[in-house]
């Protein structure tokens, strides 16, 4: 009988490795930072090697620090950053640094892929719109412009490929979930486009191999088990990119189930029975649970939008926290209480870090509308809320319009931790939204995922309802929905005018300069 499951989130930033016990308690817990290197603008590098290490040293001590003996893992399963760039020889040496997903070098080959394809074609194939964050347009720089580092270059894998492989896999595997990211992959199909891969002169003999998530591909050797801390012998298993797997840690498991991540970034995502033509920016990739796809919105901001306004306008706040050890968050969260629905029409655009899903805007930048000498801090900060909320609106306006129907709502994120920034969403999207026991959802989707590969559930479905357990449900107050749905429209208009009218690109050419 199995006693604890092991989850690792080999994220942007860091490692995180979690050891849960069976009915989904945290049992032990430890992060690792690693960052990474700009050598140009645009441009961002990291060391694969550290991140193995760090990832290492991390699972390492989330058991010292659970106290469990190693032997009574019975597994486990990984959640990676996805679309990373990590080209290796044929000594699974990396050739070059590994290129992250945020990397925007390949515009030129962008322009070059669209001379050669309708972008509208490439996006109902591969499920991404066309843009720089693929892995086949990295391809598509070095061969251009690391002419000599690209001959030595046996494959050029992922994340989870990476990180497997260091963990005693026989061969490169890249989870079905990740697939996408390559940008060659037929979404629909899930396979190979071969006329994709023709198009653009690359064989998937390059890239990883596609393997299920919750197959079990290696088990830890005495070296590793020196490294790792993970007992002789325990099952190592293929999981999903992160927010593959964050859905499958959130019980997103079935046609019209959705997830709302608000933490640094935000992300909102539901789960489909049959994959949907590339519509309204959304990303469309296969699911972690075999037969399904996931409709995926981006924002760039998000939580990020409040910590900016506690550090920059919430200097009060801040200095009390000092003073009194309560957060400065709680203090501007009752700010934001007092204010009503709506914050008196003063509208927050969140493009502190530009507009992601559905806009996909570099030049859009966060404002305040509408402010007057009826507004005070408290309007702000709950405008700010707001926002973020609105933004996700927004891209939940491009799963209506591609005739989505969304049955249920799961809310994850630091943002959690807000009762009223959970009403709030409850109120603008109009519709009960639920709050769950786990909120490290990769690392607890991961686990999931390592129980099905090594036997411990019978499937993904085991898992979930094993592990997941749903703690709150909010109903919407359709009053306030009422108002929201005016503040959305007035958020859409407020977009379309500033970008319309050039106003984005303007404050942007001003900034630059």
């Amino acid at each position: 009988m199995a006693k604890y499951l092991a989850g690792v989130d080999v994220g942007t930033t860091g490692a995180r490795c979690v050891i849960f016990d069976m009915q989904g308690n945290i049992i032990g817990n430890d992060y690792r930072e690693y960052g990474a290197s700009y050598p140009k603008p645009g441009w961002v590098d990291q060391d694969g090697e550290f991140l193995i290490s760090q990832t290492m040293d991390s699972c390492k001590a989330a058991i010292a620090k659970s106290g469990v003996d190693p032997k009574e893992i019975a597994s486990v399963g990984f959640s990676t950053q996805r679309s990373v760039t990590v080209p290796i020889d044929k000594a699974g040496k990396p050739v070059r640094p590994m290129i992250s997903w945020q990397d925007a070098r390949t515009g030129a080959e962008v322009a070059d892929m669209m001379e050669l394809i309708d972008a509208q074609e490439y996006y109902n194939t591969s499920g991404m719109p066309m843009g720089t964050t693929w892995i086949i347009t990295k391809v598509l720089w070095m061969r251009k412009n690391e002419p000599e580092l690209f001959e030595k270059t046996y494959k050029i894998i992922q994340n989870q490929d990476l990180v497997l492989k260091a963990f005693g896999a026989d061969d490169y595997y890249t989870d079905t979930s990740d697939m996408a990211f390559y940008g060659v992959w037929d979404i629909g199909k899930v396979e190979w486009s071969d006329k994709l891969c023709k198009l653009f002169d690359v064989s998937p003999d390059l890239f990883g191999k596609p393997m299920p998530p919750g197959t079990q591909v290696a088990k830890v050797s005495a070296a590793l088990s020196e490294k790792s801390g993970f007992a002789v012998g325990t099952p190592v298993c293929v999981g999903a990119g992160d927010q593959n797997c964050g859905v499958v840690g959130m019980g997103s498991i079935k046609p019209g189930m959705a997830t709302v991540t608000l933490g640094t970034a935000g992300l909102a995502i539901v789960s489909l029975g049959e994959p949907i033509p590339g519509t309204g920016g959304l990303m469309i990739t296969n699911h972690a649970h075999p037969g399904m796809w996931e409709a995926e919105g981006l924002t760039n901001a998000a939580a990020s939008s409040y910590r900016w306004f506690r550090d920059v306008v919430g200097t009060l706040e801040k200095k009390m926290e000092a003073e009194t050890g309560r957060s400065a968050f709680e203090y501007l969260n009752e700010l934001a209480a007092a204010a009503p629905a709506g914050s008196k029409g003063l509208l927050y655009l969140p493009y502190l870090g530009t507009a992601a899903t559905p806009r996909w805007n570099p030049n859009a930048r966060a404002s305040f509308i509408g402010m007057s000498f009826a507004h005070g801090r408290g309007e702000m900060a709950r405008s700010v809320m707001e926002g973020a909320v609105l933004e996700i609106r927004d891209i939940m306006q491009s799963w209506m319009d591609a005739g989505v129907t969304v049955d249920l709502i799961r809310l994850g994120g630091g943002a959690t931790k807000s009762p009223l920034w959970n009403q709030i969403q409850a109120d603008i999207y109009g519709r009960p939204v639920q709050t769950l026991k786990v909120g490290e959802s990769t690392v607890l989707g991961a686990a999931i995922l390592g129980g099905v590969g090594a036997g411990v559930f019978g499937s993904i479905e085991e898992g979930v309802d094993t592990l997941v357990e749903v703690t709150g449900e909010i109903e919407p107050n359709m009053e306030n929905h009422k108002v929201y749905e005016d503040m959305y429209e007035a958020y859409a208009k407020a977009y379309e005018g500033l970008a319309g009218s050039g106003a984005f690109d303007k404050l942007a050419e001003v900034q630059s300069a």
